[in-house]
Parts: structure tokens; sequence; C-alpha cells
């Protein structure tokens, strides 16, 4: 049969000097690759090379990383009891599809890569490009590295728990040099050999869902033939201090977070309109599923203060009671570490993407260098930056609670800034009534999302009952509320005075 091209209308957010915006129109092919714009026709550099299956694979591959095989033992350190940290973990979930409904409204209404940049600058115009500036630049400084480097710290782990057969004691600079490794792999393979990239992330995805069904089969099993052991007097010890289920909450998040990786990449889907909410949705629910069985499987194996000792290697340490110490501390702490590999593969594929649309739109220096296509087909500068930030939070963070401030600092300006979006959602309903929206976020799932980002962004300054660690618990949301400030002093450079939206890529369309 042959294939047919079907034209499709996308806006574009056109700010004019502070004092108003518009939405101008794109057209494209929704099967081929190539975009036109209609005033130029000019095809865009980056290829659609992502169908609904590869675009849920990206959405399944940014979700599951090492959040759900290293973070347990933290949340449960955190709220006191396993029966709340389930608890926690619904809550995140449910959370986390109300964000997603918001974000596919967003995403098939304003069909085009970027993200928070585009929706920010069409709900909130003035002061021309503040808050899609400071977005990004938190996002590219802070939300993404942060996260990045969480991920390749874990993947170090888990690559040294297989070459030593210890979960823990391990060299914290060999865990971090293998961190290194990972996040230069990744910029390698996005860099030079784009469609090899995807489909080894599509191949990493598979074995992330395949160790997720495994566990919950393991404890499925397990249960049945000798009773659960984690679930005795579930709620025992639970804490009634609301800093708790923030930072409890905080590392849900990282672990579900992912469900928005389109919304970053949305120039290279196929018929976006239409995979958008597939895929993301789709991925999510596939993911949530896993994530709850999952915590419940290491409940069933491993009792309470068991997962408590396990620090990050939880997984390791539930493979190695269930099969043994071959099995459980060499084959699957392998699997697992390539698991989180491939979560970062992802996330550097979306870091990139993000940093490419800031530097096309003016607001970083050396824009046309920054938002440059490579021979290869990729935004090889865009990806060496990402991926030099990487290293950097890779390596600076204090010994001991690393992991933790890296979550912590990262989730800060991703809920401050979801929070907007979907508030931009809700002004845009009255602002911009004609815009096409082939889907429509019910009203609960905005509410809920507003509602959990206020409370995201206020409770991490409540002082916890008990502040013992070596980094102080204002730490981490005071860094990344600084940064925010310093970004609106940064716009005032690089926007007002320097003027780079008007000289960047898309002025000249």
């Amino acid at each position: 049969m042959q294939e047919v091209d079907i034209p499709l209308t996308v806006h574009r957010v056109i700010a004019d000097g502070g004092r108003r915006s518009s939405i101008s129109s794109v057209t494209f092919s929704a099967t081929g690759s190539d975009i036109l714009d209609e005033e130029t026709a000019e095809p865009a550099e980056l290829e659609r090379t992502l169908g609904l299956w590869s675009g849920m694979a990206i959405v399944v591959g940014t979700i599951i990383g090492s959040g759900i095989f290293s973070t347990p033992s933290l949340i449960l350190a955190a709220v006191g009891s396993v029966g709340m940290s389930m608890v926690v973990w619904v809550l995140g979930a449910v959370v986390s599809v109300c964000a997603c409904v918001a974000y596919m409204e967003l995403g098939t209404m304003l069909p085009r890569s970027g993200g928070e940049k585009e929706y920010l600058q069409a709900a909130f115009p003035r002061p021309r490009a503040l808050l899609p500036f400071v977005f990004c630049l938190s996002s590219l400084a802070v939300g993404s590295p942060s996260g990045l480097a969480a991920d390749s710290a874990v993947t170090g782990t888990y690559f040294m728990y297989a070459a030593t057969g210890r979960s823990v004691e391990h060299s914290e600079w060999a865990q971090r040099a293998i961190g290194v490794a990972v996040a230069l792999f990744c910029t390698l393979m996005h860099g030079f050999f784009v469609r090899a990239a995807i489909r080894l992330q599509s191949v990493l995805t598979v074995v992330k869902v395949l160790l997720l069904v495994l566990i919950v089969t393991v404890g499925f099993g397990v249960g049945i033939k000798r009773g659960t052991r984690g679930f005795g007097d579930a709620f025992a010890g639970t804490s009634t201090h609301p800093s708790a289920y923030v930072s409890a909450l905080f590392k849900v998040f990282f672990a579900y977070s992912g469900y928005t990786a389109l919304n970053y990449s949305i120039d290279e889907l196929r018929n976006p309109v239409r995979n958008l909410p597939r895929a993301a949705l789709g991925g999510l629910l596939i993911t949530a599923t896993l994530y709850v069985l999952s915590n419940a499987a290491y409940f069933v194996v491993l009792d309470e203060a068991a997962v408590r000792n396990a620090s990050t290697a939880v997984a390791g340490v539930f493979f190695t009671e269930a099969f043994g110490a071959l099995w459980g501390q060499r084959v699957v702490p392998l699997l697992i570490g390539l698991a989180t590999l491939g979560n970062v593969m992802c996330g550097m594929f979306s870091a990139s993407r993000v940093l490419f649309e800031a530097a096309r739109e003016g607001y970083l220096p050396w824009s046309r260098v920054l938002g440059s296509i490579s021979r290869f087909q990729s935004p090889l500068v865009a990806l060496v930056v990402s991926c030099t930030l990487t290293i950097v939070y890779i390596v600076t963070p204090p010994a001991g609670e690393a992991y933790a401030f890296l979550i912590d600092i990262g989730g800060y300006p991703v809920w401050l800034f979801y929070g907007l979006a979907v508030v931009g959602l809700l002004i845009m309903r009255r602002s911009h009534r004609d815009l096409v929206r082939p889907f429509r976020a019910w009203h609960v799932a905005n509410g809920v999302t507003i509602a959990t980002a206020v409370f995201m962004c206020v409770v991490p300054f409540v002082k916890p009952e008990s502040d013992d660690g070596e980094i102080p618990y204002w730490a981490a949301p005071l860094a990344a509320l600084a940064f925010i400030l310093l970004s609106c002093v940064l716009w005032y450079v690089q926007v007002v005075i320097r003027r780079g939206p008007e000289r960047s890529h898309y002025a000249h369309k």
C-alpha cells in the first residue's frame, strides 16, 4: 500500500517584543520526516524517526531507571513504615498520571519540541521569554544533569556490585568513574549513531521491563511458598512530619519521572497528535503497575531491616536472597546496571533536545553552535554540553549522601515548572480559545498537579524531625531556588540587553 502524507497544522509561539504573543502555523507531514514552514518551506534538520512503539519505549525507558532499583530503602527510611511506603508509591502513581494527562493536552495543543519552554512562552508572554528562559536554564543546569548524574552513579554502583559481589563498601570514586564512562558512552551513541542508539534504547527498555516482571514473579512465588516478611504490622513507626513525606515524594517522583520525555522531542515523533497521548500514558501506566508490584515484592522477600540496610542496592540484595550468590550478586546486578544505563541514554536524549531548542530560541550564548545539527543528524554540541554538566554533578557532590542530594536538588525546579505549566494550560483555555485541542485534560488532573507542585515547593523548607545528615535539609531546595533567581539575572542580560531571541534561529524563519 502506498503511504500518503497527511498535512497537519501545528502552532508555534511567537513573542512580539514582550507586548503580546501570537501563534503561527507550521505544516508538516504526519508520516514523513520533514517539517515545512509555511513561509520558507525549509525542511527541518532533525528527522521524525520515532513511531508509537519507539516513542513508548523512550517513555518507559526514561521512567524505569535507578529509582525503582535504589530508592525503596530511602523512601522507607523517610516515612518510617512498610505500609506507608507502599501508600507513597501508589500516591506517586496517581499524581504522575494526573500530570501526564495535563501534559498530553499541552503537547497535542502545541506539538513542538521543548516542552515547558513552548508552553510557558504561550501562556506567560510578559516579561518577554522570562519563564521559558528560566525553565531552560534550570532544566539544563540543575534538573536534567542532576538526575542523569544520579542514574549514572547508580549504574556504577550495580556494575561494582556485579564485579565484587558486595552491595555496599564500594569505592566511592570507582562508582563515580563508571558513572562518567556511562555518560560519555551515551553521548557517543546519540551523537554519532542516532538510529543505533534508538534501537539500543529499545533493547535496554525490554531488559528493564523483564527485570521488573522477574521481581514481581519472584515476590509472588516467595509469598505463596513462605508468606510475607516485611508486611507484619505494616504501619508501625509511620512518620507524622510533613517534611518526611516531601523527602519520600521527591524520590518517588524521581522514580516516576520521564512520562514527559516525548514533549521535549516531539519534532522527532511521527503523527504526534495521535502518538503522544498513547505513548506517554501507556508507558506510564505500564511502569506504574510494575513499580507498585515490585515494591510489594521487595517486602515479601526481604524484611524491613534488610530493605533499610540495602541502601541504593536493594534490588541486588533482593535477588541475592531469592537466587543465591551467583545470580543475586553477579548476573542480576549486571542486568540492573545495563537497565539504568538505558535510563541515562533516554535522559541524555531528552536533555540535549531541550538545550538544542533553547539555543535556537536565542536563550543561550553561542546559540548558532549549540543549536547546530551535525552531519550525523544529531545535536552533537548540545549533547556534549549536557554530558559535561552531568559529569560535573557526578564528581562534585560530597560522598555519602550524594545520591539523595542529587534527587532533591533536581526535583525542586521540576515541580515548580510542572505547576506553572499546568497553570498556563488553564490560562490558555481562556486566552487562546482558537487553538485546536485534540485532547482535553480533566479538571481534577490539573488541580492535583498544581496542588502537588505547591506542596513540593513549600514544605522542603520546613525543618524535619531530625536533621542529623551531613547535608542540611534546606541545602537542596535553597540551591535550586538560588539558581532560579540567578537565571532571572541572566535572562535580563541575554534577552533584554543582548536581545538574543531577535537574533535566534527562529527569528530568521
